[in-house]
């Protein structure tokens, strides 16, 4: 073999290696960006990552409400801890019950996805609450206790 063949073999074998590895850290990525809490898998599609259907906003907005309380410095406050935690397992209640909305045929899904629009918006009232910090515990007793109520009420209702 010459050396031309020899450094022109080597050339592509780093390039295939090269794109390997970028397309594996480009998936990683794109799947990491697709659960509600870090570190918690999700069975969410992965076309929810950047799809525009009802369901893939609400469970976005999920995402970037628990990231938002993630992002918190206030959050090391032993209370603001165990209100982000609660809010987190709420998040995900609301994630899995969405997940499994988005699987029923589309003449039935208007009442559950009305409900859990609802369940979203008051995750976010609760982020909103928290992001005012300790101070504001009144006010964030109550947006924990919304988004409690709303998650108890999908469970009750039936919606899948």
């Amino acid at each position: 073999m010459s050396t031309a063949v020899v450094v022109v073999l080597l050339f592509v074998v780093s390039a295939v290696v090269a794109a390997t590895v970028v397309v594996r850290t480009q998936k990683r990525k794109f799947a990491e960006a697709n659960v509600v809490v870090p570190g918690t898998g999700s069975k969410a599609p992965a076309e929810w990552a950047g799809a525009h259907t009802p369901e893939a906003r609400l469970h976005r907005r999920l995402r970037d409400a628990v990231a938002a309380v993630r992002a918190n410095p206030a959050m090391e406050d032993a209370f603001m801890m165990d209100a982000r935690v609660s809010l987190e397992q709420q998040a995900l209640a609301v994630d899995e019950r969405l997940i499994a909305v988005a699987a029923l045929p589309e003449s039935v899904r208007t009442e559950p996805m009305a409900s859990l629009t609802a369940a979203v918006d008051a995750v976010e009232a609760a982020v909103a609450a928290l992001a005012s910090g300790p101070a504001a515990r009144s006010s964030l007793d109550q947006a924990m206790s919304e988004v409690a109520d709303r998650v108890a009420q999908l469970e009750q209702g039936g919606t899948v």
